[in-house]
């Protein structure tokens, strides 16, 4: 038995590296095709002319975000009755960016501030249903912001009718993929959806706290806000390149850049990033290199402004008592 899970671990291990070399060969090629196909001389002469002050501005705005996107944690936390301070909240969110910045997948720093917001939980609340609320608060969390995003995705795609029109056959066999894999996987979920009574009232209570009209005027405007946030970082960091991006161009820009950048097989989105601002720009009648220089700052700030999470990681292991729960007591 020994010798089994052993095995497993290896295989995990094994599983893990392959995922990060995956990610970083991703994103290196990404960026090598990206930096091939647009004017690199046009890059380095913007690159040359930065102005502090807008960049500093640019941080500011990233900095602000994570105040929101904590706001919008504790506010489902507290809906689910897995409540957290929201100074711990924000704490907890900016180890969680700079972990999820640093390391593969880019989803650990989640699976990190979920594990420590368990551990902050007084002890009676660390059963199995307290866990799995944690949890759903963390999901609700990020759906928040995907329904958000989306929404502002929907409203502008008749912008980019051109666009998508070239892509309809790749758009429609998503579809197609997307609706097998709902009608393959909808047995198994009948069958759990029956069994798991507890899981049918914690995932009702999910459903409530995320589109309850008492609720969604809450945390939608958040994670709206957050949207507004970063489409202002990229317009704020082309003033700072001495470029001009209009607010209009940036709305229908860096929506779509968010999308890009969720999926899983890029580190911290570099790559995809880049690419997809120049084949947007490049579409829209511009310069890519413009759109990619903007690109590259916007994710280099991206990584500063979490920072402040080094001190939250330090106070965890520089100390055994570091965790206070939610009480205030120490974990």
């Amino acid at each position: 038995m020994r010798v089994s899970h052993g095995s497993e671990r290896q295989e995990q291990v094994t599983t893990s590296r392959l995922r990060t070399w995956v990610q970083v060969g991703a994103s290196l090629a990404a960026l090598a095709t990206t930096f091939i196909l647009v004017d690199r001389a046009e890059i380095w002469r913007h690159l040359k002319h930065i102005q502090a002050g807008w960049l500093v501005l640019t941080l500011a705005l990233l900095l602000f975000q994570f105040a929101v996107m904590a706001a919008r944690w504790w506010l489902f936390a507290r809906r689910l009755s897995a409540p957290l301070s929201y100074g711990r909240a924000l704490c907890e969110y900016f180890l969680s960016g700079f972990l999820n910045q640093i390391l593969p997948l880019g989803i650990l720093g989640d699976v990190t501030r979920a594990t420590r917001h368990v551990r902050a939980q007084p002890a009676a609340a660390q059963s199995r249903s307290g866990r799995a609320r944690v949890v759903l608060a963390l999901v609700l969390e990020r759906a928040s912001g995907q329904v958000a995003l989306w929404l502002v995705v929907a409203a502008i795609l008749p912008g980019w009718w051109l666009v998508i029109r070239a892509f309809t056959g790749t758009a429609l066999v998503a579809a197609l993929g997307s609706l097998l894999i709902v009608l393959v996987a909808s047995p198994w979920l009948v069958r759990w959806w029956r069994a798991k009574p507890e899981a049918r009232q914690l995932l009702s209570e999910g459903w409530r706290a995320l589109v309850a009209p008492r609720n969604l005027v809450l945390h939608l405007p958040l994670s709206l806000i957050l949207v507004a946030g970063h489409t202002l970082a990229f317009v704020t960091i082309a003033r700072g390149l001495e470029l001009h991006l209009e607010l209009a161009l940036a709305l229908r820009v860096v929506p779509l850049v968010l999308v890009a950048t969720t999926a899983p097989f890029f580190v911290a989105g570099w790559g995809v990033r880049e690419a997809t601002v120049a084949g947007l720009y490049h579409a829209a009648g511009l310069r890519p290199a413009d759109g990619v220089t903007i690109a590259l700052i916007y994710g280099c700030l991206s990584l500063v402004a979490t920072v402040p999470g080094i001190l939250v990681l330090s106070r965890a292991y520089g100390a055994d008592e570091g965790l206070v729960a939610a009480d205030g007591r120490p974990v």
